[in-house]
């Protein structure tokens, strides 16, 4: 690992419009650029929305031939960047909640999300596997929104000598009041860092590794209520023009210690795009729990208990 310098962009994305998501995502690109950063890491379903409505699928396409993809290569090349965002992805007429990597013009590949959480289920395929990416720099592996509660992924990144770990998520956070106040928004967004400082900073001291975390921000079902050529779905018949798809944003990172080496600070539901030189030499060399891991032993255990 050298050391390297990550952008982390937590923005509004909606479902009704891929063309101003994707516009927010160059503008994220331009950001990091002018920072000098290497990577930039967008949060889950960026491009397409996160929320519980056909929308959230309809954009889906394969990746990297399709429209949103090819976008997303040409900035990645024009900003000298590898870049990390969320997507519905199309295959064989399965859609996945996917991250896909490009690299400087470049397609890396994908991790799709293994564990779906809430409706994801009714919209989503599961993934199977934890691929990593290596981009020179460093070497990453993904773990998207609720796959984080999962901590064996962690560890499946770590044994395959991952550096850092990428955490996009589009977390839901429920019903808000129709106008929040500031005391509202501010105990949302402390409520996220506070749940995620436990996960991550966890994950990084346990593995010897960077976590990076970006969330999405605010409301991602804005236009969708004047839809009207849509018929109730899921179980129970839900209206889907009455979802509700609440992000708080942030934007977080972690060092191999577990100290905090980012966390954003608006105290609203707004766009943030931070950079963050991650140092390499935080890294342990000679890591107790890797030197003295007993692999074959815990595998035969892992296997026993399954």
């Amino acid at each position: 690992m050298n050391n390297i310098k990550v952008t982390v962009a937590s923005l509004k994305s909606v479902l009704i419009d891929p063309g101003k998501n994707l516009a927010s995502v160059d503008m994220a690109c331009r950001q990091a650029a002018r920072d000098g950063a290497r990577l930039l890491l967008l949060p889950e379903l960026m491009l397409t929305g996160h929320g519980g409505h056909p929308k959230m699928i309809e954009s889906a396409e394969p990746v990297p031939e399709g429209p949103l993809s090819r976008s997303i290569i040409d900035m990645s090349r024009e900003a000298n960047l590898c870049i990390c965002v969320g997507i519905a992805e199309l295959d064989h007429d399965v859609v996945y909640n996917s991250m896909a990597v490009f690299d400087r013009g470049c397609y890396l590949g994908l991790q799709r999300k293994i564990h779906m959480s809430s409706d994801e289920y009714l919209w989503f395929g599961a993934g199977e596997e934890v691929p990593l990416f290596d981009i020179d720099d460093i070497r990453f592996g993904i773990i998207i929104c609720f796959d984080n509660s999962f901590p064996e992924l962690a560890l499946a990144c770590a044994l395959q000598g991952a550096e850092l770990i990428l955490a996009p998520h589009a977390a839901r956070m429920g019903v808000w009041p129709e106008h929040p106040d500031a005391e509202f928004k501010q105990r949302m967004i402390r409520y996220r860092q506070e749940q995620w400082q436990r996960i991550h900073a966890a994950r990084a001291a346990d593995h010897n590794l960077f976590v990076m975390l970006s969330n999405a921000a605010g409301s991602s079902v804005e236009g969708l209520a004047s839809l009207d050529d849509y018929e109730p779905a899921g179980p129970g018949g839900i209206d889907v023009r009455n979802v509700i798809a609440n992000h708080a944003g942030t934007a977080m990172g972690f060092d191999p210690s577990g100290e905090t080496i980012l966390r954003t600070t608006a105290e609203d539901f707004v766009d943030e795009i931070a950079t963050v030189e991650l140092d390499a030499s935080k890294r342990q060399v000679n890591y107790p729990p890797t030197m003295n891991r007993r692999l074959d032993t815990m595998l035969r255990i892992l296997s026993e208990a399954s």
